[in-house]
């Protein structure tokens, strides 16, 4: 496995999303959200050596690429060596948010234009990210590939745990791919973006292919919508865990 130093990106972000990655000024409330995340997804492992989350969104603009981002920043501040999979390779945006060059990612690896995975050492300790990579005609061909089979199992073997990074569940079949071999999925939502039957929805899909789910993110929980808020966490309560917390106007 290679290991390649930070390059700038071709593509500008605003400081904005740069402020919303985790560290060690964010506000308290922010880290012991992502902290009391991580707790219970320990606790979701039962015993595997590297555990591999999916995270996804029933639809766009929820936040899923930057909690993909903070989760694995999270893990990777306990000493943990993680590794963050961008396979939004429809419309990738980790390699904007951490000023990256996306060149010779994952769309490459497994299209079979090179052997070598390589993946991008960050500014952070511990963490590590295997871009997107070129968009491809054919992303979810390629990540049900036996390639994407043999990828997950090198990882596996090099980290403690690896995020997956997928398009909205609702618009495209690509996260679906990961069901059997993978931990788990992580559905972000977010208020006044997701909708109910639209989380309805993408939890009715993943049950239907036998996905663990894992738990929702739900971002903006300062909503005025006190009615619409209830009705989700009635909802989620059937689920492992339900993750709540506000992290801005997040678009990703």
């Amino acid at each position: 496995m290679l290991e390649k130093n930070k390059k700038a990106a071709h593509h500008s972000i605003s400081s904005n999303d740069h402020q919303k990655l985790l560290n060690q000024n964010s506000i308290f409330a922010v880290k012991e959200a992502y902290n009391s995340i991580r707790t219970n997804l320990l606790f979701t492992q039962q015993g595997e050596k590297c555990p591999i989350f999916v995270v996804t969104s029933p639809t766009a603009n929820n936040g899923k690429t930057i909690n993909s981002a903070n989760l694995a920043i999270n893990f990777a501040q306990m000493g943990k060596k993680t590794l963050v999979i961008d396979a939004d390779m429809r419309n990738p945006s980790l390699h904007k948010l951490f000023s990256l060059s996306s060149r010779n990612g994952l769309s490459e690896i497994l299209a079979g234009l090179t052997d070598n995975i390589t993946v991008t050492k960050t500014g952070i300790e511990n963490l590590s990210i295997l871009t997107s990579g070129k968009i491809p005609p054919n992303p979810t061909e390629l990540l049900s590939s036996p390639r994407m089979d043999k990828l997950l199992d090198f990882v596996k073997e090099h980290y403690d745990c690896v995020f997956i990074d997928t398009p909205p569940i609702n618009i495209v079949t690509d996260a679906t791919v990961f069901a059997q071999k993978t931990t788990g999925y992580i559905l972000i939502v977010k208020t006044d973006t997701t909708n109910v039957p639209e989380l309805k929805a993408s939890v009715t899909t993943l049950q239907s292919i036998n996905a663990n789910i894992l738990g929702f993110i739900i971002n903006d929980t300062n909503s005025e919508k006190k009615k619409y808020y209830s009705y989700y966490r009635k909802y989620s309560r059937s689920y492992s865990y339900n993750y709540k917390y506000t992290y801005g106007n997040d678009k990703r």
